[in-house]
């Protein structure tokens, strides 16, 4: 089941992130790590980061798009630090780990989405 949960992050500017995604994804069992047109490649320092997940960072995706890390997947879960006002159904964590658990038992891969970290200039 969790090797049908992506995580994806997009235009990450900072490899760090990077890394520190990849070790709190494997402490969780997860290893599908796809990175959306990132600003910077994986290096050493996403490495030393993901403190013992560098087979998470080795084995990344990396895509030039949103559209192919989110092929064929049936759900696609984004966050967002702001205050949103989209016409997208809002889930409280509890409900959000409910319809991927609900989505898992139809084998479907599913996606938590991070946005860009910061606006482009």
């Amino acid at each position: 089941m969790l090797q049908n949960i992506r995580i994806v992050l997009v235009e990450t500017s900072h490899t760090g992130n990077m890394g520190s995604v990849a070790r709190a994804m494997k402490t969780m069992g997860l290893t599908n790590l796809w990175l959306v047109n990132p600003l910077v490649k994986p290096d050493s320092q996403a490495i030393a980061l993901a403190a013992g997940a560098s087979d998470v960072i080795g084995n990344a995706h990396i895509v030039d798009t949103l559209d192919e890390a989110l092929a064929g997947c049936s759900l696609v879960v984004g966050t967002s630090a702001r205050s949103r006002t989209l016409p997208w159904p809002m889930l409280d964590p509890r409900e959000c780990g409910l319809k991927s658990v609900a989505e898992a038992q139809h084998c479907a891969d599913r996606a938590g989405l991070w946005p860009r970290t910061r606006r482009p200039d």
